[in-house]
This record gives structure tokens, C-alpha cells and sequence, in this order.
């Protein structure tokens, strides 16, 4: 698996078309029935797309099958649907597609035909809020993952970078053991760990090696920030830990022996472990909230959040799940309006804000109903800089 960073959030983001298709459905990692259930899934969202096409949009039918036609290509391409994580995003618009396979949680299939994409669905990606990223530090390989309360998959990383320590020190005492045996080098020198200074020996082999291997990650996980938890043997993490300039690791560690076929293990184990990270951080950030509002400095009014966060001055911006908005802002006027359900001129509100906070490098977390930091709010932010009073222009409709 790729990871999907902010880079690639703003520039979809970014993309000008006169419609987007936006569509998640959730997918199989593994199936006994050739992923029957991924294409269906997928199947029945291109079904939805098309008849919103034709019907809010004035497309043909034929002109709806080419505008869908990279979605439509895929479906009986079972080597696509065989490297699937957790969730499929497809976005659509002008002739062209993306597709993005993500290890996230999806209660129900989405389908989204406006003149803006719909991104939402994709922010978790791209916070903190009980996402994280684990690496595991054995010698014969160290491994990456990406991790969520239900979800572990590995990273793939890319061929340069050096990942097995053993094969390198291998090489290095087969030749010191083959010198030894011809007589070359020092008389009575002792190897493979033996010895008084061995340890030592190894230790700073061991150090250059996770310098190396650091300097190789660090730039990945920095594409995508998130917390870094180590795991493996207990006397690794310490000197991993030195060599890391990543500024994200976390503490305690995960310590054990791991090997590729304990990913069920290190899932579970991992998130016990992270689980009292993230709610430490979930209450942080409520009475930080709770800080900036008395300050006036955050707010949780509809209308003066989404004007805010429209104008790239929300710094945290908290989203109720499963709340919509739809509507249209008007930069001229400083204006929004809301309506009561999507169509073809208008778009999510939600959608343009986060989109906005992002842009100018703030957070964005959709969050559970019974943690927003401002009880019963639909959203709410802590702004940039103090707002005292967001006034409404002359007529601007508010439904």
C-alpha cells in the first residue's frame, strides 16, 4: 500500500471541472467468491453516479458511460480488486479518473455528482485522531505500518530503502570469518558476538544501520505526519530512537519479537497501546476548545464557523460525523447560503471548509457526536485569530 498524503488532498482538491464524481465504497482485503461483495458495491455506486449524471446534470447516457468509463473498466479486473484495503475512492471528472485504496473504516457506500469533489470521506487519512503509524524493528526486516482502531497495512516502501540489517552484517562476518580461518588479520580474534568488545561492536553497527534506515523513512512518514510507535525486541527501540529524527515517536514501545505473519497481534496490541494516547489527546483538545471560546478565539455557530473556515481562518476545525451542509459561499459578500438538500448548483459546505482549513494548514477532525467540544454543535472551530462579531450581509438566506 501507498500512503495518501496531504499533497495529493490538495491537489484533488484543486482540480477545476465542471462536475466531479465522487464515490467510496468499502472493499475486501481478502475473498473467497473472486471480491463479489467489493464489485457489487462498486457496481451499484457507478449505477448511482450515471442516473445523477443524466438526471441533475443533462448528461446522455453514453455521454454518462464515458465520463465513467475508468470506473466501469475495472470491474472485471480481478487483479485490481485482489490488492484492495479497507475503502475505495474513485473521483471522476473530465474524462479522467482516480482511484485510491485506503485502510478506512466505511459504514456505507457514498456517492457524491457536484460541480465541487467530495473529500471528506478522506480527511481521516490525513490527522492524528486514532490513526498512527507503527514500525517494526527486526534485523532481518523492519516493516511499516499504517493503523487504525480496526485497520493494519503494511506501507509499501520503496526498493532503496535498506530494510534487512542481517543481510548486510551476514555478508560482513562471513568475510571476518573467512579471514579468520585463512590466518588474515589479527591472531586469536574472536567473532559472531564473542568477545569483550563485540557488543559494543555491534551496537554501533546496528546505529549507523538505523541511521541509514531513518533517513530513508523519516521523509515517507513526513509526507503524512502522524504518531510513530516502535516495536521489537526491547534493546533495538533505544538505538532506533537515537538514529530517528522523526519528531512524532511516541512513548512507551511495543516490545517483542515480531515476524511478518503476526499482523492480527500487532494490531490489537498496538491500538491497547495507542488507545490511551488518543484519548489523552481527544480531551486535550476539548479543553483547548473550551480555552480559545472563552477567549473568543473559537466558536461553534454554524454560519460563523463555516464563514471562518471559508476564509482560511480556522487553525482546528471539529465536524460532527454524519452531519451535511449544503449550500454556496460567496467570497465577494462574505456571504453563505444554506440550503435544504443537494443539487446541481451548490455543494457541501463541510466539504469547502475542511477543504479550506487544510489548504492553509490547519487541522480537521470529524468527530463522534458525544465528543464534539461544544455539545450538540454540528461543527466548531478554534479560529486563527480573535472574532468578536461575524455579521451577516443584507440579504443572505439562512435556511
Amino acid at each position: 500500500m501507498q500512503l495518501f498524503n496531504r499533497s495529493q488532498f490538495t491537489e484533488l482538491s484543486q482540480k477545476e471541472a465542471q462536475i466531479y464524481v465522487s464515490i467510496y465504497t468499502p472493499t475486501e482485503r481478502q475473498s473467497t467468491d473472486g471480491y463479489q461483495s467489493s464489485r457489487i458495491y462498486f457496481k451499484n455506486a457507478l449505477s448511482e453516479a450515471q442516473s445523477k449524471l443524466m438526471s441533475d446534470f443533462g448528461l446522455t447516457e453514453q455521454e454518462a458511460e464515458v465520463f465513467l468509463a475508468d470506473g466501469t473498466r475495472v470491474l472485471d479486473d480481478l487483479e485490481f480488486w485482489k490488492h484492495s484495503s479497507d475503502m475505495l475512492a474513485f473521483l471522476a471528472y473530465d474524462g479522467e479518473g482516480t482511484f485510491l485504496k485506503l485502510p478506512l473504516e466505511l459504514e456505507a457506500p457514498r456517492c457524491e455528482v457536484s460541480i465541487r469533489p467530495y473529500l471528506l470521506p478522506l480527511i481521516p487519512e490525513l490527522n492524528d485522531d486514532g490513526h498512527f503509524y507503527l514500525l517494526v524493528l527486526n534485523l532481518k526486516e523492519a516493516q511499516l505500518f499504517e493503523v487504525t482502531r480496526s485497520t493494519i497495512q503494511q506501507v509499501t516502501l520503496s526498493d532503496n530503502v535498506a530494510i534487512s540489517y542481517t543481510e548486510k552484517i551476514e555478508e560482513a562476518d562471513n568475510q571476518k570469518a573467512l579471514q579468520h580461518r585463512s590466518g588474515v588479520g589479527q591472531a586469536g580474534a574472536i567473532f559472531h558476538g564473542q568477545g569483550s568488545g563485540s557488543d559494543e561492536e555491534r551496537k554501533v553497527e546496528i546505529l549507523q544501520y538505523y541511521h541509514r534506515l531513518s533517513a530513508s523513512i523519516d521523509p515517507v512518514l513526513h509526507q503524512n505526519p502522524l504518531p510513530l510507535l516502535l516495536a521489537g525486541v526491547e534493546y533495538l527501540i533505544p538505538i532506533y530512537k537515537e538514529a530517528s529524527k522523526y519528531p512524532y515517536i511516541v512513548e512507551p514501545y511495543l516490545t517483542g519479537s515480531y515476524t511478518e505473519n503476526d499482523m492480527l497481534t500487532l494490531s490489537a496490541e498496538s491500538w491497547e497501546m495507542m488507545e490511551p494516547y488518543f484519548l489523552e489527546e481527544r480531551k486535550a483538545r476539548k479543553e483547548e476548545y473550551g480555552l480559545f471560546a472563552s477567549q473568543g478565539q473559537g466558536e461553534s455557530d454554524t454560519n460563523a464557523v463555516l464563514l471562518t473556515a471559508l476564509s482560511g481562518g480556522v487553525d482546528t476545525l471539529f465536524i460532527r460525523k454524519g452531519e451535511e451542509i449544503w449550500g454556496t459561499y460567496d467570497t465577494e459578500k462574505f456571504a453563505v447560503t444554506i440550503d435544504t438538500s443537494a443539487n446541481e448548483t451548490n455543494y457541501s459546505l463541510l466539504n469547502e471548509a475542511a477543504r479550506k482549513t487544510k489548504e492553509f494548514g490547519g487541522k480537521v477532525y470529524l468527530v463522534e457526536p458525544e465528543v464534539m467540544p461544544a455539545e450538540g454543535a454540528r461543527l466548531a472551530g478554534i479560529f486563527r485569530y480573535p472574532i468578536t462579531e461575524v455579521v451577516e450581509d443584507e440579504g443572505r438566506s439562512v435556511q
